[in-house]
């Protein structure tokens, strides 16, 4: 209980600010069992932050709050970013008059729960950073030049987007590997936009990914991959999903 009431009744406010807090508590009474210690920790960062503010808790202060993780900052700098430059510019931010969205903070977490409940699992640091999306604190991410997806990537497949290049003359299989953020109608929908499935194949195909972390989508010559591939992580990257999709020999 005390993780909530740091993370999402962090300013000590009055009014129809306190009862707003006092709803988004009551909202998470059960979050703290659900967090992992990674999570627990940036919210307490975030929470500590917003309180000593006297703010209400936004996602700005859920980035701040992340930016202290050192996976997270690992994975900036394997991307040739600068987190200490990003942090300074969060806490500019919230410095700076704004108008206090505490709704996207509550939505936040009920997406990141959802994602961890279904996955029968605890809320974790990856699941708030993917969660930021369509919010301030994705705002600021785009005017700082940090693509949100490209890190949500390296943090939950633990490397960047494999390279793509020609493996001689020799036909490839083109793979897909299953993560907890791309959405199984996005799958469908590249496996008959992109590949030509019909409706019963693309569903039995994205299926088999998501139940066994891996599907072969099928077998094409080097350049034949290679043009599907960028399509499809044209639009994984547009919707704001971390699909892994490569080719390996066969």
């Amino acid at each position: 209980m005390e993780v909530v009431l740091l993370a999402m009744a962090a300013a000590a406010g009055a009014g129809a600010l306190w009862l707003h807090q006092q709803r988004a508590v009551r909202a998470y009474a059960a979050l703290p069992s659900a967090l992992d210690t990674e999570a627990e920790v940036a919210l307490h960062v975030a929470g500590h932050e917003a309180r000593t503010r006297a703010q209400a808790m936004s996602t700005l202060h859920v980035l701040y709050g992340l930016l202290q993780d050192e996976t997270i900052t690992a994975a900036l700098v394997a991307a040739e970013l600068d987190p200490v430059a990003l942090e300074d510019r969060t806490l500019a931010a919230l410095d700076a008059p704004r108008t206090e969205n505490t709704d996207e903070a509550e939505l936040m977490f009920r997406r990141a729960w959802h994602s961890a409940h279904s996955g029968n699992r605890k809320v974790t640091h990856v699941d708030l950073w993917a969660y930021l999306a369509g919010s301030e604190a994705d705002a600021l991410l785009v005017a700082s030049g940090v693509s949100r997806v490209t890190i949500l990537f390296r943090l939950f497949h633990r490397m960047a987007e494999p390279a793509i290049d020609a493996l001689g003359n020799a036909d490839v299989h083109v793979v897909l590997r299953n993560d907890d953020y791309t959405t199984r109608e996005f799958v469908c929908e590249i496996l008959k936009g992109v590949f030509g499935y019909n409706d019963v194949d693309a569903d039995t195909r994205m299926m088999q990914t998501h139940t066994e972390g891996r599907g072969i989508v099928g077998r094409f010559t080097t350049t034949e991959a290679r043009e599907k591939i960028l399509d499809v992580r044209k639009r994984a990257h547009e919707s704001g999903f971390p699909l892994w999709i490569g080719i390996e020999p066969i």
